[in-house]
């Protein structure tokens, strides 16, 4: 890797990992999240300071780098859709209990509703007061 490349690739980690803290310190990114993306630009930053690593692996693997770095692309990529998946289906799980609370509430309002609507029963008498509390 040429000396202009490793200078991109680590301002772009420096920067992947600026914004992913800032986003995740404003709350604009959930913390289960920014993990992803602070573990991603932290390996992109080590791959960049340290091409040794990279090429250990790649010669360990019996891979060229460019097949080990699209394999290890490919696992990420298939981590975070599996990730978001997991998301997906506890969102959707927690929609649809919502929606049957929701139902059983509107169920509830419409019978009261209908209870209110017949005829109140007739008030009782008012007993009448003690001669001696009469003013």
């Amino acid at each position: 890797m040429s000396w202009p490349q490793r200078i991109v690739l680590l301002v772009l980690g420096l920067a992947l990992l600026g914004m992913a803290l800032h986003l995740i310190r404003r709350r604009r990114l959930r913390e289960e999240y920014g993990v992803l993306w602070v573990c991603t630009s932290l390996g992109m930053l080590v791959l960049v300071l340290m091409p040794s690593a990279l090429a250990r692996a790649a010669r360990w693997m019996d891979l060229d780098q460019a097949n080990l770095l699209m394999l290890v692309g490919l696992v990420f990529l298939g981590a975070v859709a599996l990730h978001f998946s997991v998301v997906i289906t506890r969102y959707a799980d927690r929609e649809r209990d919502l929606s049957q609370e929701i139902a059983l509430l509107k169920d509830e309002v419409l019978r009261l509703r209908t209870e209110q609507r017949e005829a109140p029963p007739a008030p009782p008498e008012p007993k009448p007061r003690p001669p001696a509390l009469r003013t």
